[in-house]
């Protein structure tokens, strides 16, 4: 018994797939990493929070998630699946003698090489199948609308696979024996230095296999020579060496040919299928790397990723980044310390201050004419935390049921909006619908398909924006008599103007009057200067006051933290930046979006608000401090709105000793989010010491997406599944039996009563 189990264990170890299997984990680690990372990310290994495992089991196309959306990714899969099939045949076929001799080597090779991608399909379907199935709400149907699109993906590449290796007169066999003539006549000496040199490898090396699968199901005992003679290794060789490289070219033609299309909302493919086309490129490249310099070619291959990573380092290959609408043909401002000092004194100040008062006056009395020359309003200042997509819905779905629950006059009393990320894009937004009610356009604010405008996708353009960067060539597009790149943060730009159309042509400037009228509270973006770590105050009024530095002691005064971006780049049209640009601009977090370069000596570059303040309390309550007496004078209190895309209090989270990784990890990746909820206490202190300086009545209240308390929270993306929309319309009907939403109903609902029913 015992002996007939270890004859079957050695035919097992000797079959085909086992062999191919350890000559996978003996030579082709980092192709296999490639796996491990795609699989770790379908499964919700990695990247969960941030909405990764989503890509592929919810992707949407011309914002629906229907058969053509998984069709996309299917092929993109399949690519993958093919991409490392020729990637593996061409760099170890030759290892396996009998392969040679066999009637389709290629298909031999992939059938038996099943284990791997056939691991990963597996686990993709199980998860794709589990996901849909989970969501109680899912249509059998449309399941299976969506599973099909998916197969469908992969047999269509696979059939153009076997089309390209098994028909002789096709048009990529064709081309393929072309294109490896050419090979052989562009590069003879290093080809054939190349092929003889694995061939001569092979013989020293021969790779033992007695069984393979032979499709369907049939085992079948290799037969025919032990040994292949240096000749016939050396045709075995030449027979698809040619074919990796012109899959690469296919490849490339294919994303370029996308790249050009980009504009066209059909050629804007899922994410999900550019990440797996990004694997594809890398997959071949590393092959095609080994297959023609063997260990030095993942040499190579790591200076150019070393290259990469210290882009930001070589002066001569860095890339600037612009923002529409600013004129950069002006000759760059001087950003010194000292020139900084020249836009922060006291005349400045008092200037500024009065026209900021004037504009306050306005506001009084535009409210007092609606509501009572005797009515005082209150004062709102509002301030939404960043959080991407999930964090613009979540805003812009509460200032609505504030602004029902309140019949609008909270709406009207908003005397400051501030943020960061997504929830600035909420709070722009309603503000735009809010200004144009104001002015008599037929404007239902609470319109449902508003909201469903702040959900629909920003992250497939982007993403494929900065796949394509990473292979075509920059490309020039004229904006306002400028030249600016497409990249990544054009591309945002203009699917935001695409998804927010009231925003598209808006700029700056053109809120300078409604703002100044009272018909609107100003807005005031607070982008990160890398530069020197502070904010980059952004708005259509001036604002010096925010910037300035004051005395602490005689001999001790605090630094301004921040930069007022009109009078900075006053000679650069600062009026006309686009709106839209300006929200990238403070939601820009690196890796995601370009950094955003500015006209300046040197560059000033800005990232994410959420950087120094990630729920704008700072700006607020430097605004309230400046203007305090005035509005303990002529206000009946003062309210801080707080919309948060998560939970005020966060979890003490149990840190467990498991090794030396865990050693390093931990304080790093824990560190961090330590570091993000000081910042956020430190902004509760400021909250508790305004009542040392202001003594009017004063209210805060936070409206918090309760993302601890939920089994499946929105992630942190630019994309948002049916799900999570669902996840969040459920939590926007929960919140009006919360506390939160009883002390603002106590506020208001007097204030109705006493309107509607004197």
């Amino acid at each position: 018994m015992l002996q007939s189990i270890q004859i079957i264990l050695q035919k097992l170890w000797y079959s085909l797939p086992i062999r191919l299997l350890v000559r996978q984990l003996h030579s082709h680690k980092l192709l296999l990493l490639i796996w491990i990372f795609l699989l770790a990310i379908l499964s919700g290994g990695i990247s969960e929070s941030f909405g990764g495992p989503y890509l592929f089991l919810e992707p949407e196309y011309l914002g629906l998630e229907n058969f053509w959306s998984t069709f996309l990714v299917g092929s993109a899969l399949g690519s993958f699946i093919f991409a490392y099939t020729i990637t593996f045949y061409i760099n170890e076929s030759y290892r396996f003698h009998f392969i040679g001799f066999c009637k389709h080597p290629f298909f031999l090779l992939a059938y038996n090489n099943f284990i791997v991608p056939g691991s990963l399909l597996a686990a993709y379907f199980y998860q794709f199948l589990s996901y849909h199935h989970s969501m109680a709400t899912e249509n059998s149907w449309h399941v299976f609308e969506l599973t099909m699109g998916l197969i469908v993906g992969i047999l269509v590449v696979f059939a153009i696979s076997a089309s390209y290796f098994f028909a002789e007169t096709s048009f990529f066999t064709r081309f393929g024996k072309k294109l490896e003539k050419e090979i052989e006549k562009k590069k003879p000496d290093r080809s054939r230095w190349v092929i003889l040199g694995k061939a001569r490898e092979s013989i020293r090396s021969n790779q033992r296999a007695d069984y393979y699968l032979e499709f369907p199901f049939r085992i079948k005992k290799v037969t025919g020579p032990d040994k292949a003679r240096l000749r016939e290794l050396i045709a075995v060789l030449n027979q698809h060496h040619g074919k990796l490289l012109l899959l690469q070219v296919v490849t490339f033609a294919l994303v370029a040919f996308l790249g050009l299309m980009e504009d066209n909302p059909l050629f804007q493919i899922p994410a999900g299928a550019s990440f797996l086309l990004l694997l594809s490129f890398l997959m071949m490249a590393i092959g095609a790397a080994t297959f023609w310099f063997r260990k030095a070619g993942l040499l190579a291959l790591s200076i150019v990723f070393g290259v990469i990573y210290f882009y930001g380092d070589m002066d001569w290959l860095k890339e600037q980044h612009y923002v529409a609408g600013i004129d950069y043909t002006a000759a760059p401002v001087e950003y010194s310390m000292e020139h900084l000092a020249t836009l922060q004194n006291d005349s400045i100040h008092q200037q500024d201050r009065a026209a900021t008062l004037a504009y306050l006056n306005n506001w009084k009395a535009r409210y007092q004419e609606k509501y009572g020359q005797d009515v005082k309003p209150r004062a709102v200042f509002v301030s939404a935390s960043g959080g991407g997509l999930r964090s613009a819905f979540w805003t812009f779905s509460i200032m609505q049921y504030l602004d029902s629950l309140s019949s609008g006059r909270m709406t009207d009393e908003i005397r400051l909006f501030t943020g960061a990320s997504g929830g600035m894009f909420g709070l722009s937004y309603f503000r735009e619908l809010q200004m144009q009610r104001a002015m008599g356009h037929e404007i239902n604010i609470q319109d449902r398909t508003y909201r469903e405008n702040m959900s629909k996708d920003l992250l497939n353009r982007i993403f494929f924006r900065m796949f394509s960067d990473l292979i075509l060539p920059s490309r020039k597009v004229m904006i306002d008599d400028q030249k600016m790149t497409k990249e990544a943060g054009y591309s945002f730009d203009r699917q935001v103007a695409k998804n927010l159309p009231e925003l598209a042509h808006r700029r700056l400037g053109d809120y300078a009057r409604p703002e100044a009228e009272g018909v609107i509270a100003p807005l005031i973006l607070a982008p990160s200067i890398i530069n020197q770590g502070r904010k980059l105050f952004i708005s259509s009024q001036p604002v010096s006051y925010l910037a300035n530095p004051g005395d602490i002691t005689a001999y001790y005064q605090y630094r301004p933290d921040g930069v007022e971006f009109r009078r900075m780049f006053a000679n650069h049209r600062p009026d006309s930046l686009y709106f839209v640009s300006a929200l990238r601009m403070n939601a820009t977090f690196p890796v995601v979006m370009p950094v955003v370069s500015l006209p300046s000596t040197p560059t000033m570059q800005v990232m994410d608000a959420g950087a120094l303040d990630n729920f704008g309390t700072q700006t607020a309550v430097k605004y309230l401090f400046e203007f305090r007496e005035w509005f303990e004078e002529n206000t009946d209190g003062i309210v801080l709105l707080q919309i948060r895309d998560s939970d005020r209090e966060e979890p003490i989270d149990e840190v467990q000793d498991q090794g030396i990784l865990s050693k390093l990890s931990t304080p790093i990746g824990g560190g961090y989010k330590s570091m993000l909820e000081a910042k956020d206490l430190a902004n509760d202190h400021l909250l508790q010491y305004m009542k040392e300086w202001y003594f009017g009545p004063m209210e805060v209240i936070s409206f918090e997406y309760p993302i601890e308390r939920l089994e499946q929270p929105a992630s942190l993306s630019w994309h948002l599944t049916r799900r999570e929309k669902r996840a969040l319309e459920a939590s926007l009907n929960n919140i009006r039996k919360r506390e939160e939403s009883l002390a603002f109903q106590r506020i208001y609902l007097p204030l109705w009563l006493a309107h509607n029913h004197p």
